[in-house]
Parts: structure tokens; sequence; C-alpha cells
């Protein structure tokens, strides 16, 4: 009896052992991985989260290259249009307190609001489905609130608002200006007193914090030249203008977030009626809630049968990606003072990591000047003498140097533009022979033969991208349209 126990305990913490031996070896993985990333330039702070249990807290490459200064999970970052969370969040708080609804139509909050636009409601300004632009500026340039206000409404609807998507960050403006007209207070105090405050976030917001500019982020662009910092740019005495202010630009800390995330599963801000609203919102005519944007967060299912509730955030300098998996106990935080586009997608792989033992994410190619200059070379040459002619010199490249897949593809959508399809197709090809792995390799050389008009070719290299990305989106959309 007792050995018959011992065999069955014995099998029983077998079984939990192999269930659980992803969760104990994946942040090693996750780790060794992210110390490779920073060797290849990546440079921010990333928070992980598995199984509801913090596992990763850093900082990888520098928050100031010329004062050595290294990123930390304290380092204050940009997180560009994460800031639409806290907007769409506090719209939902008012809606708590009694003070307006997501039903209400704009022009209950503002003066001679035009006929196309009377119909839009807060809820639809939170779907972006208000049909209003994204942008009516810059996001530094200077305007007053009623310009801003006047410039909007005389702005051209792209559709009838109600009926479809299109991202517009000034309708989120519009939300924040809302805010200060409902709750008498600025935006940026209304979300400190009833949103940062409860989460215990003292480092987030405009200029509330009173940042230590030391700890500030310079942001950098792809060649490293240094562009500054937010707080160094043209702002409206306490917040940016009205370009930026409510749907981008609020600052904050990798750590900082996670607060917020930590908020957000409890109901000490939002209720729990709310927080359904903030994910699930009413969809669309012929919509599911399946895959939508909902109120500030993208909301999708997974092929797990799990939802997926995800963020991103951009200046083309700074990068912020907020990656929730709620039902799994998985949370990805990842805040950037240099976009690229071999990092911006991280929080993606980290993801992959996680749910599948078996995947191991490739290293990047360093996006140095010695990579820079040899992939402009095989560029030229492919231009001058065509694809066998770079193919061969790409065969002969020494140890260390290697082309850029991005570069590639940035010439080869530029020769699009340009109509010039065989061009486009030389450097496309060019790519897939040198990353015959990359799904987004292929989907854009489909998209050259598409535009060439070969539509078997077309559609051979959208399924060989759909074959390496089962995930991939445009292929699946375009293999729809080219089979029609």
């Amino acid at each position: 009896m007792t050995k018959i126990l011992l065999t069955w305990t014995l099998l029983f913490a077998i079984q939990i052992f192999a269930q659980t031996k992803n969760s104990f070896q994946t942040p090693d993985r996750i780790n060794a991985y992210l110390t490779e990333l920073e060797k290849v330039g990546f440079s921010g702070a990333v928070l992980v989260e598995i199984d509801g249990k913090k596992v990763i807290s850093k900082g990888y490459g520098y928050s100031d290259q010329a004062h050595a200064l290294k990123n930390e999970t304290s380092t204050i970052f940009d997180i560009g249009s994460l800031t639409k969370q806290f907007t769409a969040a506090a719209i939902l708080k008012l809606e708590m307190q009694g003070k307006l609804s997501t039903g209400d139509r704009i022009a209950k909050y503002f003066d001679n609001v035009p006929g196309d636009k009377s119909g839009i409601t807060i809820h639809d300004l939170l779907r972006h489905q208000s049909g209003l632009q994204s942008n009516v500026g810059r996001d530094f340039d200077a305007i007053s609130e009623t310009a801003f206000i006047d410039t909007v409404m005389n702005s051209k609807l792209k559709f009838e608002n109600g009926t479809q998507f299109s991202y517009s960050n000034i309708g989120y403006s519009l939300l924040a200006i809302i805010i200060e007209k409902v709750s008498g207070k600025t935006y940026e105090n209304y979300l400190y007193e009833n949103l940062w405050k409860p989460a215990k976030m003292e480092m987030t917001g405009y200029t509330r914090p009173r940042f230590d500019v030391r700890q500030v982020a310079v942001g950098y662009d792809n060649n490293d030249s240094a562009w500054g910092k937010p707080t160094d740019k043209a702002w409206d005495t306490t917040a940016p203008y009205w370009h930026l202010k409510g749907n981008g630009g609020i600052l904050s800390t990798a750590e900082d977030m996670y607060r917020w995330h930590q908020a957000l599963m409890g109901e000490t801000i939002l209720s729990k009626e709310a927080k359904n609203k903030l994910y699930h919102p009413k969809p669309r005519a012929g919509e599911n809630n399946d895959a939508m944007y909902a109120y500030g967060w993208d909301v999708s299912k997974t092929d797990r049968n799990t939802f997926r509730v995800w963020h991103n955030g951009t200046n083309r300098i700074f990068y912020a990606d907020f990656m929730r998996f709620i039902d799994e106990g998985v949370t990805l935080i990842m805040l950037s003072n240099k976009s690229h586009q071999n990092f911006n997608g991280l929080n993606f792989i980290l993801a992959k990591m996680i749910f599948d033992e078996n995947y191991t994410p490739q290293i990047p190619i360093a996006d140095n000047e010695t990579n820079r200059q040899y992939t402009q070379t095989i560029i030229d040459l492919i231009l001058k003498e065509g694809f066998e002619a770079g193919k061969n010199e790409f065969k002969k490249r020494k140890s260390g140097t290697d082309i850029l897949e991005h570069v590639l593809n940035i010439k080869g959508y530029d020769l699009l533009s340009e109509k010039k399809y065989d061009e486009a197709i030389a450097v496309f090809i060019m790519n897939v022979f040198a990353y015959p792995e990359s799904a987004n390799a292929y989907d854009s050389l489909g998209e050259a033969y598409m535009n060439k008009g070969d539509k078997t070719l077309a559609i051979k290299n959208y399924e060989k991208s759909l074959e390496l990305d089962p995930h991939n989106g445009n292929a699946k959309d375009m293999l729809k349209e080219l089979r029609k």
C-alpha cells in the first residue's frame, strides 16, 4: 500500500514538473535572449510577469550614451499611445462617478459641432470609429484649445461615424478635453487623483511628478543620433499642446506601468462592469468580440481560446509596448528609447517563447555602420547589374559583415512607389535569399509581384510567408483577394 502510494505520488510529481518545467526555464531563456539583443543594439527596459509573478525587470543599453548612463526599470520613457488607455480609463471613471455616459454625443460638450459630426459619441471616439482623421498637426506644433477644436470640427470625415475603424489621435485629444470640462481639473491632475495615485504610480505623468531630468531617457534614431529628451521639446507649460495631449506623450517607467496592470486586475479604480466595457465594448454591425479595438486597448482571441489585451505606441524615436494575457497570468512591458524594426516586435517574440517552449528566436543582425554600408553596396550592385551580381557578392562577404533585412525592405518599397517593379522584385528576392526564414521578406516579395500583375508568383510568395508565420493576417487577406 505504501509502495503504491509512493509510486502515484512520484508520478504526480513528475507530471507537475513536466507541466511547470517551461515556467521555470523560460525566465532564463528570456534573460539570455535579451542579453544577446543588447549586444546588437537593443536599448530600453523590459518587465515580464509569468504565472502572475514578476520574473524579469531589467534595463538594457543606455538611457544617455554621452554620459554612459544605463537604462533601468526606473528610467523614464515616453510611452506614446499607451497614453490612450489612461484616457479611456478616465472616461470610464467619470462614467462610474455619474458625470458622463459613453453614449453621450460630443455636441453635449462642444459648441457649434457641424452636422456631419453631430452624431459622434464618446463611444465612437474611444473605439476609433468616429471617422475623424488621425492628425491635424504635428506633435509639438503650438495650438490653443479653441484653435484645435475649430480645426477638428472643420476637418473632413473619412467615413460616416460608427461604420468603420480608422485610428484617430485627435479623437483621444477630444476625450481629454471632455475629461477637463466634466471634472473641472486638468487632464493630468484628474488622472493622477483617480488613476495613478490609487495605483501607487508616482513616476507617471507629463510634469506633475517633477521628474529628475537625469532619469529621463534620451531618444535616439536608427543611426544613434540623439533626438533628445521629451522634456526638452516644445510643450504648453505643464503639458503638450493639443496635437499630442490625451493621445500620447505621457512619461512613465516599466515599474509604474506594471503597477497599472496590477491595479486593473483589481477593482480599486475601475469596477468589474467598467473593465468589461474597457475590454469588450459594444461591437459595430458585423463585428464580433474575437478581435477589436476596444477602449484604448487592442483585444483579440488567441489560438488557446484566451484573450490578448495589447497596445503599443511610438513617435518613431521612443517605442512602448504593453501586452497582457490576463487569463493566463502573463504580462509583457517593453519601453525603448530607440525605436527599431529589429526590436519593436519584442513582446510578440517573448510571448512565443513563453507559450511555446520549442520556439527559439533568431538574434537580428547588428544595425551598425559597417552593415549599413555593406547593405547599400549590395543594393547598388543589384540595381546596376541585377540580382545574380548581388547574390554572388553576398556569398563572398567577410565574417562579421551582413546585410540588413529592414534596409532592403525599405528600399524595395521605395522602388515600388516609383513603379520600378523589376528593380523592387530584385531587391526583395535578395532579401528572401539572405533571410529564407523571414515571413516578412516573402510577404514583401508577394506584394511586389502583385503590383506588377503576376498573380501566380504573388500567391506563391504569400503562401510561403503564411507557411513561415501562420498568424500573418496580411498574407491571409492578400491570398483571399488574389484567389477571387
